[in-house]
């Protein structure tokens, strides 16, 4: 219930509304008019973000400022109408496009407020619009200041590393159960469902905390880790699925004679080898989680060519002995598996890589090269 309250709710919507109506209390206190214009500056100069809050106050200031000093001059010396109205809010974008500031809406409402005030009376009643806005520029920061809501870099980076963990774990032992399967009668593959809300609840967290990152904090490196969460759960999946359904086809009443016997001794080989790399990406998860925190004094070792070149000789001694069907749907796991097991040894390395700065990282390529097999098939 509470989080649905909260999904209606904002922190946002929540401080705005309680800034207008304390910008109303203040104006009415001491007699200030017009108090609405208090109320609009409090709703536009309300930030969603402590971080944000934070950078933009001076911005916000300054640019208050200039505008009504800029309106105020204008309207004393040369007047006010529409076409002076225009002219001098194209004058405050080029300034602020120029100073680079990113709030120059707060400085257009402040001109036209003041500039759109009684010609007889300009002063006395730009001087009051200019009251106001400073009372709802002052209300608005200062709630910002005190009723911030959490800074969501740090829950955001907590999250994620254990998201990362917790799905590269989904994505090792779902080879592991690849590799069991031969000696299963029945498998349930692991749902996944617990995995992909927290990777939405991680989602929706980057969006929020990206504001509070700065160029130290490395959001390439963040993107890359959540593309890595995506890519470990699904991937994982699939090898679960994959596993279910050999499961089922072992058992199946069609099944060859000698699917119900112990596998050979060259496939054996080969799974215990697809274990070995299973060992090798756990270690490069680990390192990379450490990372995280200070650089791993252990060398990074990957599923280097050599592993791969040692997998190509196994597969071809199992090649030899053995054909058809079955053996052919066997073979196009296997290479499923391993086209897995390579993109998951890529993707660490080279978040590991950004993770350490110690080189410039290349853009990762949109395809993973697959495994290269020769399947021999016998001509009947």
């Amino acid at each position: 219930m509470f989080s649905k309250f909260r999904n209606w709710f904002g922190p946002r919507i929540l401080k705005t509304g309680l800034g207008v109506a304390v910008a109303l209390l203040i104006c009415q206190i001491f007699s200030v008019e017009p108090a609405s214009f208090a109320a609009i500056t409090v709703a536009i100069n309300m930030q969603p973000s402590v971080s944000k809050a934070l950078s933009n106050a001076w911005e916000q200031i300054t640019i208050n400022i200039l505008a009504v000093a800029l309106a105020i001059v204008v309207g004393l010396t040369v007047g006010t109408n529409p076409y002076i109205i225009g002219l001098v809010v194209i004058l405050m974008i080029a300034i602020s496009n120029r100073m680079g500031w990113r709030s120059v809406n707060l400085g257009i409402v402040s001109i036209i407020f003041i500039l759109d005030a009684p010609p007889d009376q300009f002063l006395e009643h730009a001087i009051s619009r200019a009251l106001c806005i400073f009372i709802g520029l002052a209300v608005a920061l200062t709630i910002n200041r005190v009723l911030a809501p959490p800074r969501y870099k740090k829950h955001f980076k907590e999250k994620l590393y254990t998201l990362l963990y917790d799905s590269s774990e989904f994505f090792l032992n779902s080879l592991k159960h690849y590799v069991d399967s031969t000696s299963l009668n029945n498998y349930e593959k692991v749902k996944t469902t617990l995995l992909e809300k927290r990777l939405e609840e991680v989602t929706e967290l980057y969006e929020h905390a990206r504001e509070e990152f700065s160029s130290k904090d490395k959001m390439q490196l963040m993107e890359r880790l959540l593309e890595l969460c995506r890519g470990f759960i699904e991937r994982g999946e699939n090898i679960e699925e994959m596993t279910r359904q050999r499961v089922k086809r072992r058992q199946a009443p069609d099944s060859p004679p000698q699917m119900g016997q112990e596998i050979s001794h060259e496939f054996q080989s080969l799974l215990d080898y697809i274990l070995v790399g299973k060992g090798i990406l756990g270690a490069l998860r680990d390192s990379l989680y450490l990372s995280f925190t200070y650089v791993p004094a252990t060398p990074l070792r990957t599923l280097d060519q050599d592993f791969w070149n040692e997998f190509d000789q196994r597969m071809d001694q199992w090649q030899k002995h053995f054909s058809g069907v079955y053996f052919l749907r066997a073979t196009m796991e296997v290479a499923v598996v391993a086209t897995e097991m390579r993109w998951a040894s890529k993707r660490m390395r080279s978040s590991y890589e950004l993770s350490t700065k110690k080189k410039n990282l290349q853009p990762l390529e949109q395809t993973t090269p697959e495994l290269e097999l020769t399947v021999t098939t016998k001509a009947k």
